[in-house]
């Protein structure tokens, strides 16, 4: 187990897996700056590290409250924002490329910037005790951390353009049912839960997993021909990975592969 010290999360590594429980030194685990920093670095250390899935989640009863909007009262405030929404979305473009599944963790309040990392994972778990807020509305603002991308993918157009209209809290029942979670569980499960999944999903061919689903992810933005050739360009070059050539050797001899993501 390998750890690196952050001022905003706390984070392990291990089997394969890196969790990054969020500690924030804003109120609501809310993102300041910092965290934005860091949550890039977690991001790059996707690309250079033996990464085989990523867990993001928060603490004490908080996922994230969005940004600090105490700092938000200045007269920088336009070129802060600026700043801050390009850092944020750095981060969110470095975790599409590494290619490496995604899995979100929500377990309370998802609100704003919050809600954006809330449902850009590739599986979203959220406990009972969690509820989705699009937030941006309430201080006047439009959304970002692209969630204005995810959303209309996961929900379709009309309902996400009622959630941003309306602002509401979304329970995780109904998440589920929109499409923003994954998977609801009562709060006495949701570590062990958690776990399983991250484990499940390590123990893959990650490789070929995480292409997969920035596959899913590009193709609401491509015609049925760019699609076929992105297909056909990334199958082509997962098959010169070792776990597709464990996956064949051990179809072949009718025995379970065993996959060390690469």
């Amino acid at each position: 187990m390998a750890t690196e010290s952050y001022e905003n999360f706390e984070t392990t590594l291990d089997d394969g897996v890196l969790r990054a429980e969020i500690h924030g030194t804003s109120k609501m685990n809310a993102l300041n700056d910092t965290m934005t920093e860091e949550l890039l670095d977690l991001a790059v250390r996707l690309h250079e590290e033996p990464i085989r899935c990523f867990v993001l989640t928060g603490s004490d009863g908080v996922f994230c409250a969005g940004g600090d909007v105490e700092t938000f009262g200045s007269d920088d405030a336009p070129s802060e924002m600026r700043k801050g929404a390009s850092l944020l979305h750095d981060a969110i473009v470095q975790f599409h490329q590494a290619e490496v599944p995604v899995v979100v963790g929500v377990n309370g309040a998802a609100v704003g910037a919050g809600f954006s990392l809330g449902i850009f994972g590739d599986f979203v778990l959220a406990s009972e005790a969690s509820y989705f807020q699009f937030g941006y509305p309430g201080i006047g603002a439009t959304g970002d951390g692209a969630s204005t991308y995810f959303l209309p993918r996961v929900v379709g157009l009309r309902q996400a353009k009622r959630i941003a209209l309306l602002n509401e809290r979304i329970d995780p029942e109904e998440a589920v049912d929109l499409g923003l979670a994954t998977e609801a569980v009562p709060d006495e499960e949701f570590e062990d839960r958690l776990g399983a999944v991250a484990a499940r999903i390590a123990e893959g061919p990650t490789v070929a997993l995480g292409r997969t689903q920035r596959l899913l992810t590009e193709s609401t933005s491509r015609g049925i021909e760019a699609q076929l050739a992105a297909e056909t360009d990334v199958i082509a070059e997962t098959a010169k990975t070792d776990d597709f050539q464990e996956g064949v050797s051990a179809f072949a001899e009718k025995q379970s592969p065993e996959f060390e993501g690469r």
